[in-house]
């Protein structure tokens, strides 16, 4: 881990729409053409706006994703150009749908003129639906526009046949560095898919950092994750479920996830930090017994799912060593001291340590 972490709270995520052009079978929120559900261009207006005066403008970023955003280009349109309009760079998700070719690629991303940076999504479950030559026609628009550009793609196995070709293609049309590799994941519309799937697993969780919990999203009920990863699909209160923005402003639920010891700790240190602390204090019983390998979210998503593992995290990440570890871990790892100076001003840490 290193200061190269996107620092905390710098970009929010807001969920437009659960409406998607395919249903992809490892889709975790089960978007496709029958869901309905969308935001509402007041509320989107109504916390965009909130998240562009957090902290005098200590946001920067706005990432649109669904779903499909690009379903509705109109949305898309108008909530991209009034975060530009408040000084945000905005990025998008995307499957290209859209892109049959160059030009209608370049006709589309040139009519929201607002979005900086588009993530592209191609990989065997994305490609049963969407040809490669649309990502290939998105990523020339998108070159040729002058935006920003990724390409994410998902498999259940790295040693999978049909995604080492589809990295294949990629490499010699884009740089590694713009590829974003992710292990999909058994809940959603995935959990029947994925469920008898031979993964690779281990006794003991990977050894990774969180790099997805820096950026918060709100959907469109109002939740606010920590993540967009699969622990958005819990239905239990847990600590990277942040609150509800119809329940409470997101200065509250922003400023209260500045304070979050366990979501911090899994940004340092990743679940395994937590699932040490758990066997240091004796909980071990309670542990899953394995872990998909090269998966952090596989780790996170089985200790937040357990009422029981959280009851013992919470009283963990009350003990003073915790506190003053996660703290001063923000400091020396993520360049963040915005804790440890509140920790100390309210006498919870002293300056000696």
């Amino acid at each position: 881990m290193s200061a190269l972490e996107l620092p905390f709270l710098k970009n929010i995520g807001l969920m437009l729409t659960y409406k998607c052009t395919t249903a992809c079978p490892h889709c975790i929120v089960k978007a496709g053409p029958h869901r309905t559900e969308e935001v509402l261009i007041k509320n989107a207006v109504n916390w965009i706006e909130q998240a562009a005066t957090y902290r005098a403008g200590h946001i920067k970023g706005l990432a649109l994703t669904g779903g499909e955003p690009f379903y509705n280009l109109d949305l898309l349109r108008r909530i991209s150009d009034f975060g530009d309009e408040l000084g945000m760079v905005v990025s998008v998700v995307s499957n290209a749908f859209w892109a049959t070719s160059k030009p209608a690629a370049v006709q589309v991303l040139t009519s929201v003129p607002a979005i900086r940076m588009i993530s592209l999504s191609t990989d065997v479950y994305h490609q049963k639906t969407i040809s490669f030559d649309h990502v290939v026609n998105a990523i020339e628009a998108a070159e040729e526009c002058g935006l920003s550009y990724s390409v994410a793609v998902c498999t259940d196995r790295i040693d999978d046949i049909e995604y080492k070709k589809t990295l294949t293609k990629l490499s010699k049309i884009i740089d590694e560095d713009k590829i974003r590799i992710s292990i999909a994941f058994p809940v959603g519309r995935a959990e029947k898919l994925l469920k008898d799937s031979n993964y690779d697993t281990s006794s003991e969780p990977c050894v990774s950092a969180c790099t997805m919990g820096s950026s918060p999203i709100i959907f469109p009920d109002g939740n606010v994750f920590a993540c967009i990863g699969p622990v958005l699909t819990l239905k239990n209160k847990h600590p990277l479920l942040l609150g509800n923005v119809y329940e409470e402003p997101l200065e509250t639920i922003l400023d209260r996830a500045e304070s979050n010891l366990l979501l911090h700790a899994i940004r340092i240190w990743g679940p395994r930090k937590l699932v040490a602390a758990l066997k240091k204090e004796g909980y071990s019983n309670l542990l899953p017994d394995e872990y998909i390998e090269d998966c952090v979210c596989d780790a996170c998503y089985k200790l937040m799912s357990n009422d029981r593992i959280l009851d013992c995290l919470i009283n963990i990440s009350e003990d003073t060593d915790f506190i003053e570890k996660v703290a001063y871990g923000r400091v020396y790892f993520l360049n963040e001291s915005r804790m440890a100076k509140t920790f100390i001003a309210d006498g919870i840490l002293t300056a000696e340590q």
